[in-house]
């Protein structure tokens, strides 16, 4: 064999150990679920449930693919509704939290709709798909459904539609919208793109597997070949398709959008947010830094802030829809409004 073979097989043996390191060490992140010091759950003995000034309705509504999906709409008791706000539960969550998240948007007149994703709550269990943090086609078929749902109620069906969602809901919310021009205003905490939230995984924590002279001089590029080979991998195990973000949001433009992040969140950290904003163009949109706040955590330790941000925010979309209706214009349905461009931090 001539020297260039030699070379050419040592080169692919070299670039296979290199991937196999680096898959041996970050493959469980994938499936590892992001780390939860706070418990969404323990937020449900705060729920509203009882509140005599909230009316909550229990609903069931099928998903285009068969399955039936559980949630509730919650409405103000003593007026109508200016608006009505879909949420979307994170990860290994239920849709009641929407009752602590939206408490604030509730009091201050707005209808929340929120429903337990497949697999999650009382929805019922897709036995193809084995649910993890990463978003895939079934949680945007989910939301989707979500949305023809609510167009059958005819109390809520002409208010002006947001978006909430948290972390894996987060971006649930943000890939819908992006397809839906009727919806221009989306709230997100926790938002992250897939390969940049993997990536900054692996560099973190991957000296717990890996010496640090190797994760120093390994290029970004093969970890990011390492990430999307494991991906491959990964939806075939769990029967799904996950969803890339990056060319969706770009889709965002001319939107209004919020973005909560949590000072102290290390399991998506703020700078995850920025890069999703640099991706979307000719848009209004507000960061809302959240002091001492870890991941999906930011009302429970910014209430005031959390509601003051929310409120003001979707009280923006009551007014848009009102003067879009003064003026006669059609509510959005192919293209979507096209608002001077601004940004801002509250």
């Amino acid at each position: 064999m001539s020297w260039l073979l030699w070379c050419v097989l040592s080169a692919i043996a070299v670039e296979m150990i290199i991937q196999y390191c680096i898959m041996r060490a970050a493959y469980p992140v994938l499936f590892a679920p992001m780390p939860d010091r706070f418990n969404l759950i323990g937020t449900l003995a705060q729920l509203p449930e009882n509140d005599e000034h909230i009316q909550i309705r229990d609903v069931s509504f099928p998903t285009t693919d068969g399955l039936m999906l559980h949630g509730f709409i919650a409405t103000p008791a003593a007026a109508h509704p200016k608006g009505v706000i879909l949420f979307c539960h994170p990860f290994k969550s239920t849709g009641r939290i929407a009752l602590f998240q939206c408490q604030g948007l509730l009091e201050a007149g707005f209808a929340v709709f929120s429903f337990d994703f497949r697999n999650h709550g009382e929805s019922e269990t897709d036995s193809r798909y084995q649910s993890i943090h990463w978003l895939s086609q079934y949680e945007l078929n989910d939301a989707r459904s979500a949305i023809q749902y609510l167009r059958t109620q005819p109390e809520l069906s002409q208010l002006p539609l947001g978006m909430l969602g948290m972390s894996r809901g987060a971006g649930t919310a943000l890939a819908v919208a992006a397809k839906a021009p009727e919806i221009q205003f989306v709230a997100c905490e926790g938002a992250f793109l897939n390969e940049e939230l993997f990536l900054d995984h692996a560099i973190r924590w991957g000296e717990r597997f890996l010496p640090r002279l190797f994760i120093q001089i390994v290029p970004t590029s093969e970890v990011i070949r390492a990430f999307r080979i494991m991906i491959w991998y990964s939806q075939r195990r769990q029967g799904c398709r996950y969803i890339n973000l990056k060319p969706r949001v770009k889709l965002l433009k001319n939107r209004n959008l919020l973005f909560f992040t949590g000072e102290k969140d290390q399991s998506v950290v703020p700078r995850m947010t920025q890069l999703i904003v640099k991706r979307i163009h000719n848009a209004h949109i507000t960061i809302c830094s959240l002091p001492g706040a870890i991941h999906n955590a930011g009302r429970f330790a910014q209430m005031e802030k959390f509601d003051s941000a929310l409120i003001d925010f979707f009280s923006q979309m009551v007014e848009h829809s009102s003067q879009r209706e003064e003026l006669g214009f059609p509510e959005p349905s192919t293209t979507p409004a096209d608002p001077l461009p601004r940004k801002r931090s509250a």
